[in-house]
C-alpha cells in the first residue's frame, strides 16, 4: 500500500490514518486476519468479503469498542471501492481492566465498633479480626470502570490494518489470476470476430455477385438490393466490437477498481453480437456467434468479482 488516507475525528482530535490501496486489478472476495498487542491484552480482527454492487461495511465489535466504528469503516472505505465486507474484533485477552474496587470505610468503622460492643457486654475478648466474622463482598465496593478505547485507538488502528493488508493481498491476488483469465478469454472472443469478419466479407462478396448478375439480367428485385446495405453488411457492428475489445484491453490494465466499466462494455458487446446473430445468412457465421456468446457469458460472469 502506498500514500496516506486520513479521517478526523473532531471530537477527540484523533487522525485515523490508512494507506490506500494498490491500484490493480481486485477480487471483491477476500480474508485476512490480524492479532497484536493492546493495553494491557490481546485483540484479534478479521476481515473478509464478498461480491456486491456497492460497499456494505457491517462491524463486529466488543461492547466497548462500538465508539470505534466509524474510524474503523474509515480503514475500509479507505482501500476498498466496493463488496459486501465483514469486521469481525474480539479481544483474545482483555485489554484492561474493567472494575474498580474501593472500602466501604464508614461500614468498617461501624462494624468495628459494634464488634467491641458485643464482645464487651458477652465478656469476651475482642477479636482484632473483623474479617473472621464479616464477609468481604459487604466491605468492599464495586464499581463498573469502562476502559478508554480512544486512548488505545493507534494500537488499535495498527491491528486493523495489518488485517487491512493481508485481506488486500489476497483480493490482489485473486484478481490478477482473473486478469491472466480474462485476457485470454479476450483473445479467444477476438478470435471468433476476426472469423465472423472473414465469413461476412465472403457472404457479401457472393450476395454483391449475385445481386449483380440478377440487376444485369434484369431480375433483382428491391429486397435483395436493400439487403445488400441492411441485412449482409455489418460493418458498424464490426467496427464497434473492435473498439469495445480495444477498451477492454485498456480498462484491464487500468489502475482502480474498473469491474462496473467492464460490465457495461459487455453489455454493449453482448448488443452487438447480438445484432450480427440477428443478420448471419449461414449455419456457420450462426455456429461463430454462438461461439462468441458463450466467451461472453464467461467474461461477465468472471466481471461480477472484479472490484
Amino acid at each position: 500500500m502506498r500514500g496516506t488516507a486520513t479521517y478526523n475525528d473532531a471530537s477527540s482530535n484523533i487522525q485515523c490514518r490508512a494507506e490506500p490501496p494498490i491500484n490493480n486489478m481486485k477480487s471483491m472476495t477476500g480474508y485476512g486476519s490480524s492479532e497484536g498487542k493492546v493495553g494491557r491484552g490481546l485483540l484479534f480482527a478479521e476481515i473478509r468479503s464478498v461480491n456486491s454492487r456497492f460497499l456494505d461495511i457491517n462491524c463486529k465489535l466488543p461492547f466497548s469498542m462500538y465508539p470505534l466504528e466509524p474510524k474503523i469503516k474509515t480503514i475500509i472505505q479507505n482501500n476498498v471501492i466496493r463488496g459486501k465486507i465483514e469486521v469481525f474484533v474480539k479481544e483474545r485477552v482483555h485489554l484492561g481492566e474493567t472494575v474498580e474496587l474501593s472500602v466501604n470505610q464508614a461500614l468498617v468503622r461501624q462494624y468495628k465498633k459494634c464488634l467491641g460492643e458485643i464482645t464487651q457486654m458477652l465478656g469476651m475478648k475482642t477479636s482484632s479480626h473483623l474479617l473472621e466474622v464479616v464477609d468481604l463482598k459487604e466491605l468492599v465496593t464495586v464499581k463498573e470502570r469502562p476502559l478508554d478505547m480512544h486512548s488505545l485507538w493507534r494500537q488499535i488502528e495498527k491491528v486493523i490494518i495489518t488485517a487491512v493488508r493481508k485481506y488486500d493481498s489476497m483480493r490482489i491476488a485473486e484478481g490478477a489470476a482473473l486478469k491472466r483469465d480474462q485476457l485470454k478469454r479476450l483473445n479467444d472472443f477476438s478470435r471468433i470476430v476476426s472469423m465472423i469478419e472473414k465469413r461476412c466479407g465472403i457472404r457479401l462478396n457472393e450476395y454483391k455477385k449475385r445481386v449483380n448478375e440478377h440487376i444485369r439480367d434484369g431480375v433483382a428485385s428491391d429486397a435483395e438490393i436493400s439487403n445488400l446495405s441492411d441485412k449482409l453488411d455489418v460493418t458498424e457492428e464490426l467496427i464497434r466490437l473492435k473498439s469495445h475489445i480495444s477498451q477492454y484491453r485498456s480498462l484491464i490494465e487500468k489502475r482502480g477498481a474498473v469491474g462496473r466499466q467492464i460490465d457495461f462494455l459487455l453489455q454493449e458487446m453482448h448488443r452487438e453480437i447480438n445484432t450480427l446473430g440477428s443478420k448471419a445468412s449461414d449455419g456457420s457465421m450462426s455456429s461463430l456467434v454462438v461461439e462468441a456468446k458463450a466467451e461472453l457469458e464467461k467474461l461477465r460472469e468472471q466481471v461480477q468479482n472484479v472490484e
